[in-house]
């Protein structure tokens, strides 16, 4: 576990990002999606944070605000305590060197008439750094970081099985030495064989590297291997947010008690009489969030303005935790 009681290398306050829904030229009533509203986290220096939650719940769209590539409605993202949105975000040079991406397939991700060289190349160039020795040794250093050989950086991405075309991604990812990787669902696109490959590479850099990750992932057992604190999301906001092991052994919102359901259980799987968790109590109308089950009170929803995060434990939080 890494002390996070230090300053935060990233912020996010009051984060809200939305998008029109239909015609919104020809339509009286304009309706508006809030994909996300008012979330707030921080990550500190060298930790994982995971971010979970079902398709839709906004993860993604809080990843790609961070990134730079979606517009927030409103909030701010601090990195080291500077703001980069707005009218203070920096150049697009200086964001590459705050945060890069690790994406879900890594072959999608890689342009296939490149070489690895290539792919490695484009961005150093882009930021000086263009003399062909040096230029073969960053690339043959990042590659050995990434348990590759120098000489396959000749080849092109289909001449690589999944996992080596992901640590070519890891990779391209970190070749500007960012501060911060943002990982969407690095391994599921993955063989389960090579995994668990993967997951250590990434341990291994974070701390050779002191590199701080931001994990998107549905995969609940590599969310409990990496993270070191683990926030869940539901219809765009954090309902429950904590410390891996206080959120796997003591899952206290339904809704995150419901995805901790979702493992799958050795013991019963094979039992076709077992009823899933998600499938006791139907979902809140869209918009609402529950109120724990622990008042009594499971059917009972809330309005998000309603509803706000209160800590139930040092570094435990949960949303709707009373009428």
């Amino acid at each position: 576990m890494k002390d996070t009681g230090a300053q935060p290398i990233l912020d996010i306050r009051d984060l809200h990002v939305h998008f029109p829904i239909g015609n919104q030229f020809f339509t009286r009533n304009k309706r508006t999606l809030h994909a996300v509203s008012g979330v707030n986290l921080s990550l500190g220096e060298g930790e994982c944070l995971s971010v979970v939650g079902e398709s839709g719940c906004g993860k993604s769209t809080t990843a790609l605000a961070v990134m730079g590539l979606q517009e927030p409605t409103s909030g701010d993202i601090l990195f080291e305590g500077n703001s980069i949105i707005g009218e203070a975000a920096p150049s697009r040079m200086d964001r590459a060197r705050i945060a890069q991406m690790v994406f879900q397939d890594p072959y999608a991700s890689l342009n296939p008439r490149q070489t690895v060289r290539s792919s490695l190349s484009g961005p150093l160039r882009l930021h000086g750094v263009t003399a062909k020795s040096e230029l073969d040794d960053r690339i043959a250093d990042i590659l050995k970081k990434v348990d590759l050989r120098p000489e396959h950086a000749a080849r092109f991405p289909h001449e690589f099985s999944g996992g080596q075309r992901q640590r070519i991604g890891i990779a391209r990812a970190l070749v500007l030495n960012p501060r911060i990787l943002m990982l969407d669902e690095p391994v599921s696109a993955l063989d389960v064989s090579v995994r668990a490959q993967i997951i250590n590479l990434l341990l291994d850099l974070q701390e050779e590297l002191s590199l701080s990750f931001i994990m998107i992932s549905h995969d609940l057992g590599v969310v409990e291997h990496m993270s070191d604190r683990v926030a869940v999301m539901y219809f765009g906001q954090i309902v429950e947010l904590g410390r891996w092991d206080a959120i796997f052994a003591n899952p206290t919102h339904p809704y995150t008690r419901k995805l901790i359901a979702t493992i799958p259980d050795p013991d019963t799987v094979l039992h076709p009489n077992r009823k899933s968790a998600l499938a006791k109590n139907p979902p809140p109308p869209q918009g609402y969030r529950f109120y724990p089950q622990s008042i009594g009170r499971p059917d009972v929803y809330a309005e998000p303005e309603k509803s706000e995060l209160v800590e139930l434990e040092p570094g435990h939080f949960i949303r709707c935790q009373a009428v």
